[in-house]
């Protein structure tokens, strides 16, 4: 991740949050003895704080990340919601919401003992807000809607996101190009329609659907055709807690993001971290699925954090650095891979095989070998070098070379492995791995497969329609 461009992206960059703002207060201490009025324990106080949470949690993750953010919602007219406007002020957040005298601030208090949470005590009110107060924030949204490129809906079901003021919300926002990304936390998703992202958990997803699911990549995919066609969404983003994120588009694809925390402390705001995170890279112009891989890697920060944390862009930036240099670990010689290959089969895992130039690695290469890894627990990939392809394809080729080849490919989650041969075709590769699954695009026949005698098994998986680099290259030349 290039830092200088990033910061150049967000200068002068705007993003709104719309929905339900809450405030996290903790109180902690040591419990040693039982109250002798009740057998309850007794606590003895040694800190108290509180952190913004909810919709303002949203906010305060997307300006951690460079961005100009701007917060619409409601509070009431009390102490908490000063705590709120205070918080806001240091993280120089915008608010232009309401404070309302017959509310109360939504306030979440959880009294913590040495090893866990002991009780929590929850003030708020969550009947909807009056069709006259939704239209003032609605005015409010109105003039900050010609400054933003993203906004973000945080539906915490209390009582601001309502079905008329989110439908009137997303609908100027789709008139004005504005890209809208949800987070949901009804089982109807109706009053969501036309969002462009949506972005529940796994138990939500469940209840949207309406069914109940294993946890897994294909049974979320096949689920979700009628939710496409019944509101009109984008995308869908499915966290999955300790198994990533797996991201729904057109045409029911999808591709998956495994999870990359090293260790799972609290998982309490993640989901506020990926939304923001996105929010964040999408402001800055970044595509969606860049923006969604590098949430898949601050809610890892995220969940390795005690309470509500909000991850800077800096701790990001560094967490991917380290990753760079991990990728290169991906890229490995015959004598590594031939030492890796024995110790999987010794572990009894499956190993599956595919090989190819990849010179200007496209969709049709990703959903490729996404397929691919799923045949097995490990893939490795023998790529063309430089001198072969020219064999292959003529002196005008590659147009990249076989160190960004490598590299590119080991940025792929799916990829396990990555090694150049210099041959024509990977013949002596396959025949010292001995793969138990070899891996062929669609335009092959089994007949003809290299290296099919020293594989278990050979299996031709379709190729993605209407992606190739020659016609790339040959679109590129005659413009």
């Amino acid at each position: 991740m290039n830092m200088n461009e990033y910061m150049d992206n967000v200068k002068g960059v705007k993003c709104l949050v719309i929905g339900d703002i809450i405030l996290d207060e903790y109180i902690s201490g040591i419990v040693n003895r039982i109250s002798p009025e009740a057998p309850i324990p007794v606590m003895h106080i040694d800190r108290k704080w509180h952190i913004l949470g909810g919709a303002a949690n949203v906010a305060c993750n997307i300006a951690g990340c460079g961005i100009e953010t701007v917060l619409c919602g409601v509070l009431g007219e009390d102490f908490n919601a000063e705590k709120v406007i205070k918080g806001l002020k240091e993280k120089e957040i915008e608010f232009c919401g309401l404070k309302l005298k017959e509310r109360i601030t939504t306030t979440k208090t959880r009294i913590v003992g040495p090893n866990q949470q002991i009780v929590r005590l929850d003030e708020e009110i969550t009947d909807v807000i009056s069709l006259s107060e939704e239209e003032i924030l609605f005015r409010d949204i109105m003039k900050c809607l010609s400054k933003v490129k993203v906004l973000v809906i945080s539906d915490y079901n209390k009582g601001v996101c309502t079905e008329t003021f989110c439908r009137r919300i997303i609908q100027e926002a789709n008139k004005r190009g504005i890209f809208v990304i949800v987070d949901p936390k009804t089982k109807d998703w109706s009053k969501y329609s036309h969002a462009d992202l949506i972005t529940p958990n796994f138990k939500e997803y469940c209840e949207a659907v309406g069914m109940e699911l294993s946890n897994n990549e294909q049974e979320i995919c096949q689920s979700g055709k009628h939710i496409f066609s019944k509101f009109y969404l984008g995308g869908i983003l499915v966290t999955r807690s300790q198994y990533g994120m797996t991201y729904l588009y057109s045409d029911l694809h999808c591709f998956s993001c495994t999870t990359k925390a090293r260790e799972v402390y609290d998982v309490s705001g993640a989901g506020d971290t990926v939304i923001a995170v996105i929010a964040a890279f999408l402001s800055a112009g970044y595509p969606l699925e860049k923006a969604i891989e590098v949430s898949n890697f601050a809610a890892a920060i995220s969940v390795g954090k005690k309470g509500t944390y909000v991850v800077s862009i800096n701790e990001i930036s560094d967490v991917i650095e380290e990753r760079a240099m991990n990728l290169h670990r991906k890229i490995v010689s015959w004598a590594e891979i031939e030492n890796t290959v024995k110790q999987w089969k010794e572990m009894g895992d499956k190993i599956v095989f595919t090989n190819g130039c990849f010179d200007i690695l496209h969709r049709g290469h990703v959903e490729y070998l996404n397929l691919a890894r799923k045949q097995g627990d490990h893939l490795i990939v023998g790529l063309n070098t430089d001198r072969s392809i020219k064999a292959l394809k003529g002196d005008m080729r590659p147009v990249n070379n076989q160190e960004d080849r490598a590299l590119l490919l080991s940025s792929l989650s799916f990829v396990d492995k990555v090694v150049l041969f210099d041959e024509v075709t990977p013949y002596d590769l396959i025949k010292m791995i001995k793969p138990d699954k070899l891996i062929k695009g669609g335009d092959y026949k089994e007949c003809n497969v290299v290296g099919r005698e020293f594989a278990n098994e050979v299996i031709i998986v379709p190729i993605v329609e209407g992606y190739s680099t020659t016609n790339i290259i040959l679109k590129k030349t005659n413009i």
